[in-house]
């Protein structure tokens, strides 16, 4: 099974295109997927993953420079704090080390330097609709 996590703070300006994303893909018939909308990532969304053998993650990335600009960005860890700032890569860990499953993850963000407000909400609506536009045709080749 696929799933898709999107997340980020909805009272934060665009910082909510994980879960706008999710939104835009909630109205969508996909074929065995699961969407989660979260807040954050936590440990504890790992039992909600067990039976995938696809994750893909969605999220706002700061980035001053590139504003607007979609990427699949992987940011290391140094350690695998358990905090509430957890990253893909440990829910990852978690589920390989803890579970013995592997899946197969991709990271979507969109990069912003604005998670205040909303500063161009046609160019933010243009990430969501490409994003989900590229998650339901379940990774054929479209360029954004």
């Amino acid at each position: 099974m696929r799933v898709i996590i999107g997340y980020g703070n909805e009272l934060r300006g665009e910082d909510a295109f994980g879960v706008d994303t999710i939104k835009k893909l909630q109205k969508l018939s996909l074929k065995n997927t699961k969407l989660l909308s979260l807040h954050q990532l936590t440990p504890e969304i790992v039992l909600q993953l067990l039976d995938a053998n696809e994750i893909i993650f969605i999220d706002a990335s700061y980035d001053e420079k590139n504003h607007y600009a979609l990427a699949c960005p992987l940011t290391e860890q140094d350690n695998l704090n358990l905090s509430h700032h957890i990253s893909p890569k440990t829910i990852i860990y978690m589920l390989n080390n803890l579970y013995k499953n592997m899946p197969k993850f991709l990271i979507y963000s969109m990069m912003s330097r604005s998670f205040d407000t909303i500063e161009d909400t046609l160019r933010y609506q243009e990430c969501v609709d490409a994003v989900a536009l590229y998650l339901s045709l379940e990774g054929q080749k479209i360029d954004f």
